[in-house]
């Protein structure tokens, strides 16, 4: 089933080269059009090389990018007059989330607590390491690598949320051992 993700998670596993996780996870993903703005058109004039992932996945066809119509256009004005903190990558990525009916990958907590009350199922990046590691597509060692990668390229989480999702790494028992 396709998921929906916001800008954060695209770059964060792109930067660490595991963009291809979520094809593997979860075959498709739909990204709205400014979602694909902030991460890869923003990102290639700021020079930053880790988008041409995420543009090269977009032009694989895995990545796909989805145009809101007007009416979801102006209700996500409205979200952002009522929730300043959320940005139009957010809530565009809200508003297909909840059109789909799938999964929403979103880092920014306040995005997230938005997107709960409308009650979407809403994941982060770090989700898509802790489901790799439990579907063997990453092996304990590999998951906390990339966790701690996360972590030294300035991903930001409380450290103990930090610990927690080590501690469920060091502790998961593969299924084919």
């Amino acid at each position: 089933m396709p998921i929906v993700s916001n800008t954060s998670p695209l770059i964060w596993l792109s930067k660490i080269g595991k963009i291809a996780l979520l094809k593997r996870l979860f075959g498709e993903v739909i990204i709205p059009e400014e979602v694909y703005k902030e991460a890869v058109e923003r990102g290639l004039q700021e020079g930053f090389s880790d988008v041409l992932a995420i543009k090269e996945c977009i032009e694989q066809g895995w990545i796909k990018v989805s145009k809101l119509d007007e009416r979801e256009i102006k209700l996500c004005q409205k979200m952002m007059d009522h929730a300043f903190e959320i940005h139009l990558g957010e809530a565009q990525a809200i508003i297909l989330a909840r059109k789909i009916g799938t999964l929403l990958l979103m880092d920014e907590s306040s995005g997230r607590a938005f997107a709960e009350t409308w009650g979407l199922k809403v994941r982060g990046t770090l989700y898509v390491i802790i489901k790799a590691l439990r579907e063997e597509l990453l092996d304990r060692a590999e998951a906390k690598e990339i966790a701690l990668e996360l972590v030294s390229k300035d991903f930001r989480i409380e450290p103990k949320l930090l610990a927690r999702i080590l501690r469920e790494i060091e502790t998961f028992v593969p299924r084919h051992k």
